[in-house]
């Protein structure tokens, strides 16, 4: 618990906790049961983890983890948002600077994103995802938060390279790059093994620059 010191009249110095209100002690723990299930899912799988594994995990009841989610969908789909907020903020954080032009440009934008393809936040995502296709309902509601961040992706590279190469060019490139870090995340998923993936995305990064570099 955080502690305030305070100075009395006389001098003194006080020290004492600082209570914190329902409101910010429900907060953590709806963070904290998050932070377990994220974790839990990406190391075990969604079938694999149950609710109780991670209210203990939280160090909190299955009473506080059904206060805050009323099932384990509710659970699921908040995880998506959360990891989905996760992955939005690198996309702000990141752009290329104006001096990167042309080709260089296309690669500096193509490495930042499979860099966020594999990172942990986003394979928990497609797992998710993955997970959710047996209950149609559910997979409806999970696709439909990943459209603002698919469009986010869409803006993001087209801002990029916007004026810096050809507008049908960057629409392509947009959707090759696309289609290869959903294949990349899934081959994760699939317990492809890093060198293999790794030499699968460095084959598309060549192949992606020199259709680019012919038609410029």
């Amino acid at each position: 618990m955080a502690t305030r010191t305070t100075i009395e009249k006389n001098g003194t110095r006080k020290t004492g906790r600082i209570r914190r209100s329902q409101e910010e002690r429900s907060a953590t723990s709806r963070a904290g049961l998050l932070d377990s299930a994220i974790r839990l899912m990406r190391e075990r799988g969604i079938a694999a983890t149950s609710m109780s594994e991670i209210a203990a995990d939280a160090n909190l009841t299955r009473g506080a983890i059904q206060h805050h989610f009323s099932s384990r969908e509710e659970l699921i789909l908040a995880a998506v948002r959360e990891l989905d907020d996760r992955l939005s903020q690198a996309f702000e954080r990141y752009s290329v600077p104006d001096g990167v032009r042309g080709i260089d440009r296309v690669a500096a934008l193509f490495d930042q994103v499979t860099a966020l393809t594999v990172s942990p936040d986003a394979i928990a995502v497609y797992d998710l995802l993955s997970a959710s296709r047996g209950d149609p309902a559910l997979k409806d509601r999970t696709l439909e938060l990943q459209r603002p961040l698919t469009q986010q992706f869409r803006e993001f590279w087209r801002r990029n390279l916007d004026g810096h190469i050809p507008a049908p060019l960057i629409e392509t490139s947009l959707e090759i790059t696309l289609m290869m870090s959903e294949g990349a995340a899934m081959a994760q998923l699939l317990s492809q093994t890093s060198d293999t993936i790794g030499r699968t995305m460095a084959d598309t990064r060549t192949m992606l620059l020199e259709f680019v570099r012919v038609r410029l």
